[in-house]
């Protein structure tokens, strides 16, 4: 009975902890967004993959409510008026990683599916986000060419290289990635005092 008590208080800690962390970089997310040189540092799929395994499949949707909340207050922020064709669709990929990052969470080898769960996701969500953008954004030829340039380039002289918000992308995930398997690490070796799981002093 005191070994799952103690199980329970390590578990509720990791969650704390992890709900924390979550917070701190979708706070940055925001932050960043105001710094062309933090273009893309955002650890998104981290957080909708990785934030929901961690929370597990109870809790799964919060990240998710998370990242959608941060979109609004960006699109406001800078003037898109909050609710937009890219959010909407942008909230359907995050439910969708988010759900099956709950689902993962039954898996005994939580870090190496948590990262290479993030990455996988991470790229997918480059191509899913660079494809919508080719599809509405007239200054891309609708082409495979196009296409193509959309996954690569980019459109010159508006922004830096498309392959550079998938390298940044790929840092930040795996970074947030490494501080939460650190957390729950850490968590997990720190002894449980007895009076913590309700046993008299």
């Amino acid at each position: 009975m005191i070994d799952s008590r103690k199980a329970a208080v390590v578990s509720n800690r990791v969650l704390v902890l992890i709900g924390m962390l979550l917070l701190v970089t979708v706070a940055y997310r925001v932050f960043a967004s105001h710094f062309d040189f933090l273009g893309n540092t955002a650890p998104l799929m981290a957080i909708a993959f990785g934030g929901a395994l961690l929370l597990g499949a109870r809790f799964w949707w919060i990240p998710v409510a998370l990242l959608i909340a941060s979109d609004l207050i960006l699109g406001v922020w800078h003037g898109s008026g909050g609710i937009g064709r890219y959010t909407l669709t942008s909230a359907a990929f995050y439910l969708g990683v988010a759900w099956i990052g709950g689902r993962a969470s039954r898996s005994d080898k939580v870090w190496p599916v948590m990262w290479c769960g993030t990455l996988l996701c991470s790229v997918l969500f480059y191509v899913f986000a660079n494809t919508f953008s080719w599809i509405v954004f007239a200054g891309y030829e609708k082409s495979f060419a196009g296409w193509w340039q959309a996954q690569t380039t980019g459109v010159p002289g508006i922004n830096p290289p498309a392959w550079m918000f998938l390298r940044n992308a790929l840092i930040a995930d795996s970074v947030w990635c490494a501080a939460a398997g650190l957390i729950v690490f850490l968590v997990k070796k720190i002894p449980v005092a007895d009076r913590a799981v309700g046993r008299p002093a």
